[in-house]
């Protein structure tokens, strides 16, 4: 039966606003230590799979500095707090990157990004009926054009490699099948 590890000593290697970086020493159950297990902790994230009354899906475009290029993504971002409440963060999220809400949020659990070096879980919703709330509330970094577009194309989209944010993609697929479209 697999076991798990067992953590030996830890120590922050880094630490700010944004993430900490944890340093691990970790022994292996086969009594093996490993003394540079790097852990990225980072606040949980929100994504929102929301429809239009007319079916377009909400989807944001901005630039992504890590991979140096321009993404589509359903709207999604982190919690202000480590431990915060899912459809508290998430709608907080979506309405700031949108403009938009809903009447109605639903739970489709949440998803690991990286199991092996991040701490972090993506909670996803979908939000039916979402209509405009108000104006947009970018953070000083943000720079979103928001996109509505009928699902036919989104999954185009996909197919081609031009949506390709793993947790888009995740929520996408777990919407429509949540939704029975």
């Amino acid at each position: 039966m697999t076991k798990k590890w067992r953590i030996l000593d830890s120590e922050m290697a880094l630490k700010n606003r944004w993430i900490s970086l944890r340093r691990d020493t970790c022994e292996l159950p086969n009594g093996r230590v490993i003394d540079d297990y790097f852990v990225l902790e980072e606040n949980d994230v929100g994504c929102v799979f929301a429809l239009t009354p007319d079916r377009k899906l909400i989807m944001v475009e901005q630039y992504k500095h890590a991979i140096q290029e321009m993404c589509l993504e359903v709207p999604a971002g982190f919690f202000e707090n480590r431990v915060g409440d899912p459809l508290e963060e998430s709608r907080r999220e979506f309405r700031e990157e949108t403009g938009y809400d809903a009447d109605k949020y639903h739970y489709l659990g949440k998803l690991s990004q990286s199991p092996t070096r991040m701490t972090n879980y993506f909670h996803l919703f979908v939000a039916e009926n979402a209509y405009p709330a108000g104006a947009q509330n970018f953070d000083p970094n943000e720079d979103i054009t928001v996109r509505l577009l009928p699902l036919d194309e989104v999954f185009a989209m996909i197919a081609s490699g031009e949506i390709n944010s793993v947790s888009t993609v995740a929520c996408i697929y777990r919407a429509v099948s949540f939704l029975k479209l």
